[in-house]
């Protein structure tokens, strides 16, 4: 239960249910998702170490939220992670996970293309936990997947975008390409081309026209 709990709260997160910046309440979350206190309280510190959540003084807990310059600092960050990850991956890798990544690359493709956003969300997830996986410094691991999650409404934004899912499907079945050879420098750009800077320039869109909106609200 608590952990279902907490990965429905970072779902709705992610998709926007729980907007950047809302406040949680224990007794909100208990009547949205009819679960007891002592599951809530676990979600929310599972999710505050996820760094989903925080806890603000005299505010109680908010649903995390940046600006589209710490949004681009955080993809900056990324880059220089999720590119030295794949600088510590020994290539070429095996059979079984190239295999394994067409799998989750096939159903994640065929996913966008029904509609099915958030098993798109899902797959996306087990494509980048099965390719880094393969680095050997799983601490720097650990970091490839703690900086992805942070940004992870950013990037749900995009998936009403044909053209830059269209992108980021081909740029899954290019990373498999080049994990089956031993060419690292192809792997690293293959890495790199994947976290295009559309995204943050689509949600610096999105943020600007949600506070202009308000202060226009604001000065009625």
């Amino acid at each position: 239960m608590q952990n279902t709990l907490t990965q429905q709260i970072e779902d709705d997160i992610v998709f926007g249910i729980l907007s950047p910046g809302a406040r949680l309440t224990e007794d909100s979350i208990i009547e949205r998702y009819s679960v007891k206190r002592h599951a809530v309280r676990t979600a929310f510190t599972e999710l505050k170490a996820r760094r989903m959540l925080i806890h603000e003084p005299n505010r109680g807990v908010e649903v995390i939220s940046f600006t589209p310059d710490q949004a681009e600092e955080l993809y900056e960050i990324r880059l220089i992670l999720e590119s030295s990850a794949a600088k510590k991956t020994k290539l070429p890798v095996a059979k079984t996970i190239s295999d394994q990544l067409s799998e989750i690359a096939n159903a994640h493709k065929d996913a966008y293309h029904s509609g099915d956003f958030r098993s798109v969300f899902h797959l996306n997830k087990d494509f980048h936990r099965v390719q880094f996986s393969c680095c050997s410094n799983k601490n720097l691991v650990k970091m490839v997947e703690e900086f992805a999650r942070i940004v992870q409404p950013i990037r749900v934004m995009q998936y009403g975008s044909d053209e830059h899912m269209s992108l980021i499907i081909n740029q899954h079945f290019t990373i498999i390409d080049a994990m089956k050879e031993d060419s690292q420098e192809r792997y690293i750009q293959a890495t790199r081309d994947h976290l295009p800077i559309s995204a943050v320039r689509a949600f610096r869109k999105h943020y600007d026209r949600l506070h202009a909106k308000q202060n226009r609200i604001d000065k009625v």
